[in-house]
């Protein structure tokens, strides 16, 4: 059975999506292989794709611009030193690693929903995506949006105000959240 083109790019929609919100655990896990991708700009370049396929890239094009820019000027800093400062403001941001639980759920969700559209299973397919708003309006887009907007205000560094603002673009699609925090 062929998979109409339609449920198929909703398939991708939904992979690109379990691919954002699992960069939010990676962000959580701070590990070296993050730090790296920010810094050679296969996160920004990932995160752009991201929303380039859901046609939303002005809700996130001042950050990623900022984190390019970032990027470039990793050649003048050592790893060392940008990991120190990543590091620096890890604990005091999200050490307690924030609604973790839920966002791991996000993930399964949104990759549920992307197997469902590609085996054309339509009903399946809008289920996930149902569910998938169930649980983001059960509270843990705004606590997404406050706390990031928190990390703006609160981040020591430039590289973690600038993920934030990414961050609260990401799922949530909200203009006003994006300018809120860059007010901040």
């Amino acid at each position: 059975m062929s998979v109409p083109e339609y449920a198929a790019r909703i398939s991708r929609i939904a992979q690109r999506r379990s691919k954002a919100w699992a960069h939010m655990l990676d962000l959580w896990d701070g590990s070296d292989e993050f730090i790296v991708s920010v810094r050679d700009g296969s996160f920004g370049e990932a995160m752009r794709e991201h929303f380039q396929e859901i046609g939303q890239e002005s809700l996130a094009h001042g950050p990623l611009m900022s984190l390019d820019v970032y990027s470039r000027g990793s050649r003048r800093r050592t790893f060392e030193a940008d990991r120190e400062a990543f590091l620096a403001d890890h604990d005091g941001l999200i050490g307690d690693q924030p609604h973790r639980a839920d966002i791991e759920k996000m993930v399964e969700l949104c990759r549920m929903e992307s197997r469902a559209w590609a085996a054309g299973d339509h009903s399946a397919g809008r289920d996930a995506r149902k569910e998938e708003f169930l649980h983001l309006d059960s509270g843990l887009e705004q606590r997404l949006v406050e706390l990031f907007s928190e990390n703006v205000t609160d981040a020591q560094s430039h590289v973690w105000r600038t993920l934030s603002r990414i961050f609260i673009a990401t799922e949530t699609g909200h203009q006003s959240s994006l300018n809120l925090a860059g007010q901040a």
